[in-house]
């Protein structure tokens, strides 16, 4: 993971069954520079619809993108 280069957002939810936290945590140590966004509430799944929104700003946040 050390010579991954490339702007990083590790999205994790907080209460997933399958990769506890501490995984996403690890992950995120490992790739220089990256930044972890816990989900509140997410297990292992796509965003559910109370924090897609929340998910969805910070991944375009991440991506410098604006607008369409």
């Amino acid at each position: 993971m050390s010579d991954i280069a490339a702007p990083t957002l590790v999205v994790h939810g907080t209460t997933d069954p399958m990769f506890p936290l501490a995984h996403g945590e690890a992950l995120a140590r490992e790739i220089h520079g990256s930044t972890l966004l816990p989900v509140p509430g997410m297990g292992h799944e796509r965003p559910p619809a109370a924090v897609r929104d929340a998910v969805t700003d910070a991944v375009v946040r991440h991506t410098g993108r604006t607008g369409s």
